[in-house]
């Protein structure tokens, strides 16, 4: 396979690119800059290339590297790191280019050991005894509200939100601890942590999933059942209602506010979540199918909303509503030790079945 090089510094002169022969007749110019379709680049060099039509994201893959970037920026992220091209990939005419500079001499190699300038790479593949890039270890459980925020109340129990979510998570964290997850749980007695603390604890420990516990609520007695939400604009009365109650819980944060991970600038940031969205639904999708297989009780499926701790956290994230604890029938479950453990158990199985499917498929790359 040739190499692909990719810039270190994003400011490479044209005069030291190294272009493959024959990727040079479908050289185009824009506006004086050289720039090479992407499809060409990824045949040239056998490289696995993914283009989202939709959010216009692009990913580019090789041996263990990999270079996410959007259409219309100048930054990529290149395992991990962000950088800064000297002009911006561009979309026209239903056509991806590159920059010809992209590809020079004092550049990183994507899937090849070949350094020309004889410097150090700035990245390297994972060597044999590493770690598999596409494991999933750590997750962070968010027991939803806590302390003076007592969530949603119960009429006919008078349980509280607060109790139940925390009663719950704390068994799902007994079975993915026996299932060899690295746990951690933003908190795990009757105490208030801020939304922007929950995020930063998840994203602090680089957790590779995170998902948030609660128990929902409504004004209509009659809405009874289980719900899985992943981030996206909320499309119904129902979700937007509960996107506006799970987020109050700012109001009763000293300082809040809201902000995208620090170092991430706003093209970078979106990047990020069109992948974590991704990847976002298909851990919804697999904790709502083991709920409806497994629990006693009305499944409304996966949907969307815009709740802060799934806006502001840097890795696969859903929130779980367990039951309407505005309903007498799902107040009435939700009071039983063994309808929490089926509960606890669906959910633990769901998120094991994201981390075989995951790992199986190297982060949902291959079939």
């Amino acid at each position: 396979m040739l190499p692909l090089i990719f810039t270190m510094a994003g400011c490479v002169g044209e005069g030291k690119i190294r272009l493959e022969p024959s990727l040079k007749p479908d050289v185009v110019s824009f506006g004086g800059n050289r720039y090479i379709p992407l499809i060409r680049v990824c045949d040239a060099y056998g490289l696995k290339c993914d283009w989202d039509r939709f959010t216009r994201r692009i990913s580019i893959v090789s041996q263990g590297h990999y270079v996410k970037a959007m259409a219309g920026s100048d930054r990529i992220i290149a395992d991990g790191v962000e950088r800064t091209l000297n002009r911006p990939i561009l979309f026209y005419s239903g056509t991806v280019y590159l920059p010809v500079s992209l590809m020079g001499r004092d550049l990183f190699i994507l899937g090849s050991s070949y350094n020309p300038s004889g410097d150090k790479p700035a990245y390297r593949a994972l060597a044999k005894d590493e770690e598999k890039k596409h494991a999933i270890k750590t997750v962070i459980l968010d027991p939803g509200h806590g302390g003076h925020d007592i969530g949603a109340k119960g009429k006919r129990h008078m349980l509280h939100e607060k109790d139940m979510a925390l009663s719950i998570a704390g068994k799902v964290r007994a079975i993915l601890e026996r299932n060899g997850f690295n746990v951690i749980m933003t908190r795990d007695s009757d105490v208030f942590i801020p939304l922007p603390e929950r995020t930063r604890m998840a994203n602090d420990a680089r957790a590779d999933l995170f998902v948030s516990i609660h128990i929902n609520a409504s004004r209509s007695k009659l809405l009874r059942g289980f719900e899985c939400y992943y981030l996206s604009e909320a499309v119904d009365d129902n979700a937007r209602a509960l996107e506006a109650l799970e987020n109050s819980s700012l109001r009763l944060s000293d300082g809040a506010g809201v902000e995208h991970s620090a170092g991430l600038d706003k093209t970078l940031w979106d990047m990020t979540l069109t992948e974590n969205r991704i990847e976002s639904s298909e851990l919804a999708g697999s904790i709502a199918e083991s709920v409806t297989g497994a629990v006693p009780i009305n499944t409304r499926g996966v949907k969307t909303a815009g709740f802060y701790v799934l806006k502001n956290t840097n890795m696969p994230s859903v929130l779980v509503e367990v039951c309407y604890i505005s309903n007498a029938i799902d107040e009435a479950k939700l009071k039983n030790q063994k309808f929490q453990d089926t509960m606890a158990l669906a959910i633990a199985n769901g998120i094991l079945k994201y981390r075989s499917e995951f790992e199986r498929t190297e982060g949902f790359t291959r079939i």
